[in-house]
């Protein structure tokens, strides 16, 4: 009888690289094609109170050095997953899973990622160090642990893009646009469960440990809020104008997207676990949802800290 197992797939065998090959490889490994996702450093244009910051050299050095700061991520996790790699049916023809570079040469390439980064990022604004760093470490966590946790890994995806936004900011100098900020969140969590719930409906759970963790109907309701949260998000912009929620300080700003992880975490666990219906036997049982509960106490006491100080600072 013929058998309906999948055969396996046999890993790529490595192959000592040439030059010609080498080179390829390095630059595959950088991944080019992903470097347009940093224009986001240039969203900051998009608010009128940095027009009459007339320079855009700073701006580009920003987006280079978050162009190299993601190919430093793309070649450390490759380094990583390689032996995992060589038994996937694309990702077997990486260039260190194929053999086409070796990690010698991985390992040079991520280091000349990481010097230009930061090489580019001080010539820019020093402060810019930031940001990046914020960058990296978010994608380094999301590679080794966060990308299997349901929720946070949205959250972490998504989160590149409002880093690269507040990295313009940092550059022009200007003070960042709390509506510009959570609407270029908003959007890109929108596209990342757009992306999860097509991976859901066309390949299944199986090939992300995190999918485990969703329905198809649960992520049509979380598109429906962040696809709410987005509309409104722009309407205040173009009524009100961008600075139109300044006045509670950006403390307060990194509430709402605490507080909307918090409510995609509950609903998550509540339609996959249900529990006894006690919600608040969920909420003080989930780790995650302390932790988000901790972050948004400790942005509410950094803002009314900062209130009091103004109120007792010292007179003119």
């Amino acid at each position: 009888m013929t058998s309906l197992k999948p055969e396996a797939i046999a890993p790529a065998e490595p192959r000592t690289p040439s030059l010609r090959a080498a080179a390829a490889g390095a630059v595959a490994l950088a991944r080019p094609r992903q470097w347009v996702k940093n224009v986001a450093v240039l969203l900051p244009f998009l608010d009128p109170q940095v027009w009459d910051r007339a320079t855009i050299a700073g701006p580009l050095l920003a987006v280079a050095a978050f162009m190299l700061a993601s190919s430093l991520v793309y070649a450390v996790n490759d380094i990583a997953d390689r032996e995992r790699d060589r038994h996937h049916p694309v990702k077997r023809h990486r260039p260190l899973a194929s053999g086409a570079l070796s990690v010698r040469q991985a390992v040079l390439v991520a280091a000349t990622c990481a010097a230009g980064s930061a090489a580019l990022a001080i010539a820019a604004a020093p402060g810019l160090l930031v940001p990046i760093g914020a960058y990296v470490a978010l994608n380094f966590a999301y590679s080794r642990k966060l990308r299997d946790v349901p929720v946070l890994e949205l959250f972490t995806v998504a989160a590149g893009f409002p880093l690269r936004a507040l990295a313009g900011y940092l550059v022009l100098g200007a003070a960042p646009a709390s509506l510009i900020v959570l609407a270029t969140l908003f959007v890109s969590l929108l596209l990342v469960l757009g992306k999860r719930r097509r991976e859901i409906v066309v390949a299944g759970t199986a090939h992300r440990a995190a999918l485990r963790g969703y329905t198809a109907s649960m992520l049509e309701h979380f598109i429906s809020i962040a696809g709410g949260l987005a509309t409104a998000t722009f309407l205040l912009f173009a009524l009100r104008g961008p600075h139109a929620t300044e006045s509670e300080g950006p403390q307060a700003m990194l509430v709402i997207p605490l507080l909307l992880m918090a409510l995609f975490r509950y609903l998550q666990r509540l339609e996959l676990r249900g529990g006894d219906g006690d919600p608040t036997r969920l909420l003080l049982r989930d780790p995650v949802l302390l932790a988000i509960g901790a972050g948004c106490l400790a942005c509410l006491a950094a803002t009314e800290l900062i209130d009091m100080s103004d109120l007792f600072g010292p007179s003119d």
